[in-house]
């Protein structure tokens, strides 16, 4: 027997009473590792209705800080970003060491959604994704290597459209300690009909 689980990160923009970004990190927020996006990151779950639940009452805790604060999140896929703000988010966040671990099945891919920023004239691009995790153990709690290539190519074609139409890459992947994530999806993806599909395929495989 295998005790197969499933994880969720979500990615939403924080933002002031005029729209602009902000920065997560000031005002208490879990964010990503390149300081602009508000991370939302669930504990592994065994069935889609507990990961569901621990998700929606992260979002409801998060939404209620963010307006106490007087700011808002938001779900939107790709936003702009003043350059000066990502300069200034470089030097504190220390852009140039970190590493893009991405991995992707289809060949010959050229780049990856690792820094969540586009170059756009004046602005950056930046984007937000859901990030889901896959993972299997034994009884004794080794973990099984899941076979990545079916899972990701599943995904992919689950959520064809809504990737295609938010302009981010198929086959995105990250292997991890735990098993590895799935990362082409855009934030505001169906949340309810990703996490049922994510366990329906670990059933099927």
């Amino acid at each position: 027997m295998f005790k197969d689980e499933v994880g969720i990160e979500r990615e939403y923009f924080l933002l002031d009473s005029s729209g602009n970004i902000v920065e997560p990190a000031l005002f208490g927020f879990p964010f990503d590792e390149f300081g602009f996006l508000v991370e939302m990151r669930t504990l592994p779950y065994t069935s889609p209705l507990a990961l569901l639940e621990n998700l929606n009452q992260l979002i409801k805790a998060h939404k209620a800080q963010a307006e106490a604060l007087g700011l808002k999140l938001h779900a939107f896929h790709r936003h702009p970003i003043p350059k000066e703000f990502i300069e200034y988010l470089s030097k504190k966040y220390h852009y140039d060491s970190l590493f893009d671990f991405t991995a992707n099945i289809n060949v010959g891919t050229i780049g990856s959604h690792a820094t969540g920023l586009e170059e756009s004239g004046e602005y950056y691009i930046g984007t937000a994704g859901i990030h889901i995790h896959f993972s299997r153990k034994t009884e004794d709690g080794r973990r099984v290597q899941l076979p990545i290539y079916k899972i990701v190519s599943k995904m992919d074609a689950k959520f064809i459209e809504i990737i295609r139409k938010t302009r981010r890459k198929l086959g995105e992947y990250e292997v991890k300690a735990h098993g590895f994530e799935y990362r082409s999806l855009p934030t505001n993806a169906d949340i309810e009909k990703v996490i049922n599909f994510a366990f329906k395929i670990l059933k099927e495989v």
